[in-house]
């Protein structure tokens, strides 16, 4: 009933806003047509900057590239196939400026994505000058700014409907992690890549398109007009008011700020950059998660509920298209699940892993031991697709795994917890479990997946936590989440890399417990520890590593019991 009572509202509101320009004024029109292409701009920003936090400033990018696309094409064919063709434009410059630069993040991104709108705009004014012998254009056509207006209006509620259909789909939901911690994301069975290029993509359309509608505005249009980089400032500024996480947010931005913008214009327009970096400075330190995330703090009804039992089955139809069929799991019956062979890491001069070999067989828990900085962690990471080796080859099930990505990996069926605990601080002890069955295959989600991610959780002791912020537990319980999350991933081998340090007698005998429960149910287990109680007790077989190199292999009592192992711990006087 809700659902149907905020349809019909928003309908309301649409044909309410359609109506404006039919007893508007000049002022007024222009004003609500600013309005409405800061709205489309400030959300498709947040579609991808939002949940993913990587600050884009190449809005003005896109813009540009519709505007000038309509510049160049509006005489030559019919105005609904301009539109075709400005959003084939963007996606096209989306997907390889994301190909090449989403591997970046923090300030390195913010700084290629600033200069890919000053070099488009460079590329653009020299083609005008030296090929078409002229610095701007003139773009002819017969439309109103009412039209303008509509066509405004209908990509805000195309832009809005996006939001919504991502925001309940595993599309959104791994944006969302990957916001939050991408590695986790990758050994969750999230394609990050893919997902980030999607989204970039879809927000760089719309952008693309309101360049392209608006650019009859102006009449005439140039380089310095169309990519403009106070655009993209503006952007983000509004969006970051209004609070990028949310649907809606953005909007909340946009309407003070273009009120604000067109008053800065008129009284101080010697005066308008400066004032804007003020702004931009006093709403990062005021208001760091915008408005929306002030009302989510004081208003209990506005909090955000759990991610995935919003997920709705017919905005993940839309977004399917983009995940890959999953990989299936071969080799079911094979005795030795783990091999690997001759594999070597070197970082630099350092030579990690040196010429290691071992396999694991069906059913055992295998020890990975030795001092610190011996290369057990990267060993893991090897064997993870955190890291891929430099020499040798590594089979899951006999398919060779060595160079594929961290998330196909975890898809055939391998598992980790992280030597520095990593938990997605910001969620509930519920989401960072149901994360992994959401990119199970097959995927589950609503009350089935909520109700399998409480029993993970009472599993390993944190039952009662479920509502909780992940960032609010204790180390211990931390490591206990992470065993959950990588449990939901149904794994048929599971890495724990020292999971057992730092507890407490107490808690190591029920640790210990938990470990062996997970064998007798048939799991696999490789484990990384320097608890000798832990792998006397828990271990079949160990593998002790020195340098990068294995110098012992055996039962956890003969590889204790061996000189080199011995000289390995205490050193040449002791062994």
């Amino acid at each position: 009933m809700n659902r149907i009572a905020a349809i019909i509202a928003g309908l309301v509101v649409v044909a309410a806003l359609a109506a404006v320009p039919l007893f508007a004024g000049g002022y007024h029109l222009a004003l609500g047509i600013s309005l409405l292409y800061f709205a489309v701009l400030a959300t498709s920003w947040a579609l991808f900057s939002g949940p993913t936090h990587y600050i884009s400033l190449a809005s003005a990018a896109f813009f540009g590239i519709g505007a000038y696309t309509t510049a160049v094409l509006a005489e030559l064919m019919p105005w609904p196939l301009v539109l075709v063709c400005a959003a084939l434009v963007g996606l096209v410059v989306a997907l390889v400026v994301g190909l090449s630069t989403l591997r970046l993040s923090g300030i390195y991104f913010v700084i290629f994505s600033f200069g890919l709108a000053e070099m488009i705009r460079q590329l653009v004014t020299w083609s005008e000058v030296n090929i078409a012998g002229s610095v701007g254009r003139y773009v002819f056509m017969d439309v109103t700014a009412a039209d303008i207006y509509w066509r405004l209006l209908a990509l805000a509620v195309a832009v809005f409907a996006a939001g919504w259909a991502i925001g309940r789909s595993r599309l959104g939901l791994a944006v969302r992690v990957i916001g939050q911690d991408e590695t986790v994301a990758r050994h969750c069975g999230i394609d990050a890549t893919r997902a980030k290029l999607a989204l970039f993509a879809v927000s760089a359309v719309f952008m693309t398109l309101t360049g392209a509608i608006m650019a009859p505005r102006w009449t005439y249009i140039d380089p310095n007009i169309a990519f403009n980089p106070v655009i993209s400032f503006e952007v983000v500024i509004m969006a970051l008011l209004g609070g990028a996480g949310r649907l809606f947010g953005p909007l909340l931005g946009v309407v003070p700020l273009v009120l604000l913008f067109e008053f800065l214009t008129i009284y101080f327009p010697s005066y308008f950059s400066i004032l804007l970096g003020a702004v931009f400075i006093l709403i990062v330190y005021a208001l760091p998660e915008g408005v929306t995330g002030l009302l989510e703090r004081h208003v209990a009804a506005l909090k955000a509920r759990t991610l995935v039992p919003r997920l709705s089955g017919a905005a993940e139809a839309v977004t399917r298209f983009i995940w890959p069929r999953p990989l299936a799991r071969a080799g079911a019956e094979r005795e030795t699940l783990l091999e690997v062979e001759n594999v070597r890491r070197r970082f630099g001069g350092l030579t990690a892993v040196d010429g290691l070999s071992f396999t694991l067989k069906r059913g055992e828990i295998l020890g990975l031991i030795g001092p610190n900085g011996s290369g057990k962690t990267t060993a893991l990471n090897l064997v993870s697709g955190a890291l891929a080796p430099d020499e040798g080859a590594i089979r899951l099930k006999g398919a060779t795994i060595s160079n594929a990505a961290p998330h196909r990996i975890a898809q055939l069926g391998v598992a980790r917890t992280f030597q520095l605990v990593r938990v997605l601080g910001a969620s509930s002890c519920l989401d960072n479990v149901l994360t992994g069955l959401v990119f199970h295959d097959p995927p589950r989600w609503g009350e089935t997946a909520a109700t399998q991610a409480r029993a993970l959780l009472e599993r390993v002791g944190l039952g009662a936590a479920a509502a909780l912020p992940a960032g609010q537990l204790t180390y211990i319980d931390q490591k206990r989440l992470e065993l959950a999350r990588a449990l939901a991933l149904a794994p048929d081998v599971l890495l724990l890399d020292e999971w057992l340090a730092g507890l407490n007698p107490s808690e190591l005998h029920e640790g210990i417990a938990l470990v062996k429960s997970l064998r007798d149910q048939g799991l696999t287990i490789v484990i990384v520890e320097h608890v000798m109680d832990a792998i006397r007790s828990l271990c079949d077989r160990c593998v002790v590593m020195n340098t990068g190199r294995k110098i012992a292999e055996g039962t956890p009592a003969a590889v204790l019991a061996d000189r080199e192992v011995i000289r390995a711990y205490l050193g040449d006087d002791d062994a």
